[in-house]
């Protein structure tokens, strides 16, 4: 069965034999149960590469922006959102056809309900489709597929998913749902940002800029380093003046932050640590004037969880400030600790999404970094 949404505007390859070719992927691969075009605008730049929805960035286009020849081969994929597709009808009959009630996200919901019955979903490069439709960050029809999934399209909570759908098909990615390694950076390279200030210039400038942002947003008032590492910058700020603490899961890092600054002399009050787990951070809401996470968020397997509560601290007229190593096609930063890395659109959709605050201000760390930082006020 072949499902064409109103926006692909035609085939620009294989346009004779493209219903065939996704029937094809459909019969000759196994456990495929949908099966979707790549999609391009008409000026040659990728809109999808299909969509990721119970992910750790939240729902987003795969490879949205790049180039069209980028993505050569398939893509395994959460779900198809537009374009074309081709869908077994067995596959069809079983998960109910179209939710009308849905609307623009019905296709969505289509593909989580092929996923969810243990079905594959795939986006092929070979068949291409010019559809400029994005994902829309927001939808009159969100309400409707929070009601019927359990979590919010736009960024989910993935310990909800977890508990939702648990032993489905939906949690098929065990990049994000397997068990990882124990997080051992500090217990390896123990005050490495210590050491990395004090020897290494880019870096050092890189910091005092960091730093400088949030002793601009924070005057007076109290600032959380979220995921502070081993409090290198806390002990920055502290040494300017401001009023911070400093949160981590990890007690190899919390013991480093401690150890280093109980030698340091502040003009105001000393950096404060605390390791912290699963719950709610010990603060009171609206007690805080900015939280800041340095390094964090390409870290987390869960980042909605922790947005969330730094928005629960930020009082209003605060601000979060967040900065990550920006994705790159085909590569990262540090495939060996990063879970995952952003553009700034994506970072941009789901700190608004999460905590709605608005982003006020974006800027851009290059050289041998390549850092975004997104600033957001309550």
């Amino acid at each position: 069965m072949i499902i064409r949404s109103a926006e692909a505007t035609g085939t620009l390859a294989a346009p004779t034999d493209w219903r065939d070719r996704l029937v094809e992927y459909l019969r000759e691969l196994p456990n495929i149960g949908l099966v979707g075009a790549k999609r391009i605008s008409a000026d040659r730049k990728l809109v999808s590469m299909g969509e990721f929805v119970v992910h750790p960035k939240g729902c987003h286009s795969l490879g949205e922006g790049l180039s069209a020849d980028a993505f050569r081969f398939p893509e395994e994929v959460d779900a198809i959102a537009g374009g074309v597709v081709a869908i077994e009808r067995k596959t069809w009959d079983e998960i109910g056809g179209l939710n009308e009630s849905l609307g623009e996200l019905a296709l969505l919901d289509v593909s989580l309900r092929v996923r969810q019955a243990g079905k594959r979903c795939l986006c092929v490069p070979d068949v291409i489709v010019t559809d400029t439709t994005p994902l829309p960050t927001q939808s009159e029809y969100d309400v409707e597929f929070q009601r019927r999934w359990g979590f919010d399209r736009r960024s989910a909570d993935l310990d909800t998913v977890r508990q939702l759908y648990a032993g489905t098909g939906l949690l098929w990615n065990p990049r994000w749902w397997g068990a990882a390694l124990p997080f051992e950076k500090y217990d390896q390279r123990p005050a490495l940002h210590w050491k990395s200030y004090a020897e290494v210039e880019v870096f050092r400038q890189r910091a005092d800029h960091l730093v400088k942002i949030i002793d601009n947003l924070t005057p007076g008032g109290l600032a959380v380093d979220l995921g502070c590492g081993d409090g290198l910058y806390a002990h920055l700020l502290a040494s300017k003046g401001v009023d911070v603490v400093g949160f981590d899961p990890e007690s190899a890092a919390i013991d480093q932050a401690r150890k280093t600054t109980g030698t340091q002399e502040y003009p105001k009050a000393s950096p404060r640590f605390e390791q912290i787990g699963d719950g709610p951070l010990p603060l009171d809401d609206g007690s805080v004037q900015t939280v800041f996470m340095f390094d964090v968020i390409e870290h987390l397997p869960n980042p909605t969880a922790v947005l969330r509560e730094a928005a629960r601290l930020i009082k209003p007229g605060g601000h979060l400030v967040v900065s990550t190593p920006a994705w790159q096609f085909g590569g990262s930063s540090d495939p060996t600790y990063h879970l995952t890395e952003y553009t700034m659109p994506e970072l941009e959709r789901q700190i608004h999404a999460v905590t709605g605050a608005r982003i006020v201000n974006r800027a851009q760390i290059t050289g041998i970094y390549r850092d975004i930082i997104a600033i957001a006020r309550k």
